[in-house]
Protein backbone atom coordinates (compact mmCIF):
# COMPACT_ATOMS: atom_id res chain seq x y z
CA UNK A 1 0.00 0.00 0.00
CA UNK A 2 1.17 4.13 -0.64
CA UNK A 3 1.08 6.97 1.37
CA UNK A 4 -2.14 7.46 -0.75
CA UNK A 5 -3.69 4.44 -0.31
CA UNK A 6 -3.33 4.38 3.46
CA UNK A 7 -4.41 8.13 3.83
CA UNK A 8 -7.52 7.24 1.29
CA UNK A 9 -8.18 4.13 4.01
CA UNK A 10 -7.82 5.83 7.11
CA UNK A 11 -10.47 9.12 5.72
CA UNK A 12 -12.82 6.04 4.88
CA UNK A 13 -12.34 5.18 8.54
CA UNK A 14 -12.83 8.35 9.98
CA UNK A 15 -15.74 9.21 7.83
CA UNK A 16 -17.63 5.93 8.23
CA UNK A 17 -17.26 7.24 12.10
CA UNK A 18 -18.57 10.38 11.75
CA UNK A 19 -21.58 9.34 9.32
CA UNK A 20 -22.39 6.41 11.68
CA UNK A 21 -22.37 9.31 14.73
CA UNK A 22 -24.76 11.22 12.22
CA UNK A 23 -27.08 8.54 11.93
CA UNK A 24 -27.49 7.85 15.32
CA UNK A 25 -28.64 11.44 15.81
CA UNK A 26 -30.60 11.25 12.98
CA UNK A 27 -32.06 8.34 14.16
CA UNK A 28 -32.73 9.96 17.44
CA UNK A 29 -34.33 12.76 16.63
CA UNK A 30 -36.94 10.40 14.58
CA UNK A 31 -37.97 7.62 16.80
CA UNK A 32 -41.27 9.39 17.74
CA UNK A 33 -41.15 7.58 21.49
CA UNK A 34 -41.58 9.06 24.69
CA UNK A 35 -38.79 10.49 26.19
CA UNK A 36 -35.62 8.94 27.58
CA UNK A 37 -35.96 6.11 24.53
CA UNK A 38 -32.16 6.18 23.56
CA UNK A 39 -31.64 4.12 20.04
CA UNK A 40 -30.36 1.42 22.32
CA UNK A 41 -33.45 1.01 23.82
CA UNK A 42 -35.67 0.75 20.84
CA UNK A 43 -33.13 -1.22 19.32
CA UNK A 44 -33.79 -3.85 21.86
CA UNK A 45 -37.91 -3.23 21.67
CA UNK A 46 -37.31 -3.81 17.76
CA UNK A 47 -35.03 -6.42 18.28
CA UNK A 48 -37.79 -8.28 20.28
CA UNK A 49 -40.65 -7.41 18.26
CA UNK A 50 -38.22 -8.57 14.95
CA UNK A 51 -38.08 -11.93 17.08
CA UNK A 52 -41.84 -12.26 17.83
CA UNK A 53 -41.46 -14.71 21.28
CA UNK A 54 -39.59 -14.89 23.74
CA UNK A 55 -35.56 -14.52 23.25
CA UNK A 56 -32.73 -14.97 25.55
CA UNK A 57 -30.87 -11.89 27.28
CA UNK A 58 -27.90 -13.04 26.14
CA UNK A 59 -28.45 -14.01 22.71
CA UNK A 60 -30.13 -10.61 22.24
CA UNK A 61 -27.33 -8.71 23.73
CA UNK A 62 -24.67 -10.93 21.61
CA UNK A 63 -27.05 -9.31 19.00
CA UNK A 64 -27.20 -5.86 19.73
CA UNK A 65 -23.29 -6.16 20.68
CA UNK A 66 -23.99 -5.30 24.48
CA UNK A 67 -21.94 -6.01 27.49
CA UNK A 68 -23.84 -8.61 29.92
CA UNK A 69 -23.84 -5.34 32.42
CA UNK A 70 -25.34 -2.84 29.36
CA UNK A 71 -27.70 -5.11 28.74
CA UNK A 72 -29.08 -5.46 32.09
CA UNK A 73 -29.37 -1.60 32.82
CA UNK A 74 -31.21 -1.34 29.51
CA UNK A 75 -33.53 -4.88 30.42
CA UNK A 76 -34.26 -2.82 34.00
CA UNK A 77 -35.28 0.59 32.36
CA UNK A 78 -37.60 -0.88 29.79
CA UNK A 79 -39.17 -3.11 32.84
CA UNK A 80 -39.47 -1.18 35.10
CA UNK A 81 -41.35 1.58 32.12
CA UNK A 82 -43.77 -2.33 31.87
CA UNK A 83 -42.43 -2.71 28.45
CA UNK A 84 -40.33 -5.79 28.45
CA UNK A 85 -40.45 -8.81 30.70
CA UNK A 86 -38.16 -11.22 31.92
CA UNK A 87 -39.19 -15.25 32.54
CA UNK A 88 -36.91 -18.01 33.34
CA UNK A 89 -36.27 -20.03 30.50
CA UNK A 90 -38.23 -23.64 31.62
CA UNK A 91 -36.08 -26.03 29.61
CA UNK A 92 -33.04 -24.23 31.75
CA UNK A 93 -33.92 -22.12 34.76
CA UNK A 94 -30.25 -20.16 34.22
CA UNK A 95 -31.32 -18.46 30.90
CA UNK A 96 -33.25 -15.47 31.28
CA UNK A 97 -36.01 -14.97 28.30
CA UNK A 98 -37.34 -11.56 27.31
CA UNK A 99 -40.58 -10.82 25.41
CA UNK A 100 -42.14 -7.51 24.61
CA UNK A 101 -45.43 -6.56 27.29
CA UNK A 102 -48.44 -5.20 25.49
CA UNK A 103 -47.30 -2.01 26.45
CA UNK A 104 -43.81 -2.72 24.93
CA UNK A 105 -45.23 -3.68 21.56
CA UNK A 106 -47.48 -0.80 21.22
CA UNK A 107 -44.84 1.80 21.59
CA UNK A 108 -42.46 -0.49 18.65
CA UNK A 109 -45.69 -0.79 16.19
CA UNK A 110 -47.19 2.80 16.66
CA UNK A 111 -43.89 4.78 17.59
CA UNK A 112 -40.66 3.17 16.16
CA UNK A 113 -41.43 1.61 13.68
CA UNK A 114 -42.89 4.66 11.93
CA UNK A 115 -40.15 6.62 13.11
CA UNK A 116 -37.74 4.08 11.44
CA UNK A 117 -39.54 5.17 8.67
CA UNK A 118 -38.92 8.46 8.25
CA UNK A 119 -35.40 7.75 9.52
CA UNK A 120 -34.91 5.52 6.34
CA UNK A 121 -36.10 8.25 4.52
CA UNK A 122 -33.38 10.12 4.28
CA UNK A 123 -31.35 7.25 2.33
CA UNK A 124 -34.46 8.41 -0.38
CA UNK A 125 -32.77 11.78 -1.12
CA UNK A 126 -30.07 9.57 -2.22
CA UNK A 127 -30.67 8.12 -6.42
CA UNK A 128 -31.07 4.90 -6.70
CA UNK A 129 -27.92 3.99 -8.31
CA UNK A 130 -26.44 5.28 -5.36
CA UNK A 131 -28.74 3.90 -2.74
CA UNK A 132 -27.84 0.56 -4.79
CA UNK A 133 -23.91 0.82 -4.94
CA UNK A 134 -24.10 2.22 -1.32
CA UNK A 135 -25.44 -1.35 -0.59
CA UNK A 136 -23.06 -3.06 -1.96
CA UNK A 137 -20.21 -1.41 -0.72
CA UNK A 138 -21.15 -1.65 2.73
CA UNK A 139 -21.90 -5.24 2.07
CA UNK A 140 -18.55 -5.73 0.59
CA UNK A 141 -17.44 -3.72 3.75
CA UNK A 142 -18.56 -6.88 5.83
CA UNK A 143 -17.58 -8.86 4.33
CA UNK A 144 -13.74 -7.90 4.38
CA UNK A 145 -14.59 -7.83 8.01
CA UNK A 146 -15.45 -11.67 8.20
CA UNK A 147 -12.72 -12.60 6.70
CA UNK A 148 -10.51 -10.79 8.67
CA UNK A 149 -12.59 -13.02 11.74
CA UNK A 150 -14.92 -10.59 12.47
CA UNK A 151 -18.55 -11.72 13.05
CA UNK A 152 -21.27 -9.47 11.42
CA UNK A 153 -24.52 -9.24 12.73
CA UNK A 154 -26.86 -10.42 9.94
CA UNK A 155 -26.72 -7.63 6.74
CA UNK A 156 -30.43 -7.82 5.16
CA UNK A 157 -31.22 -9.55 2.17
CA UNK A 158 -30.73 -6.49 0.10
CA UNK A 159 -27.37 -5.98 1.44
CA UNK A 160 -26.24 -9.39 1.40
CA UNK A 161 -28.33 -9.76 -2.36
CA UNK A 162 -26.14 -6.68 -3.98
CA UNK A 163 -22.58 -8.08 -3.12
CA UNK A 164 -23.46 -11.32 -3.95
CA UNK A 165 -24.47 -10.59 -7.50
CA UNK A 166 -21.32 -8.59 -7.99
CA UNK A 167 -19.02 -11.15 -7.29
CA UNK A 168 -21.45 -13.82 -9.72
Amino acid sequence: MTDDDDALSEALLRSFGAVNKGLRQWVRTHMGAQPGMTVGRAGLLLGLLEQDQPVSMTALGTARDLTPRAMTVLVHGLEKEGLVRRTQDPGDRRVILLSLTPAGRDVAFQRLLPGGRQAAALFGELSEHDRTELLRLLGEVARQLELHGIQMPLLPAAARNATSSRDG
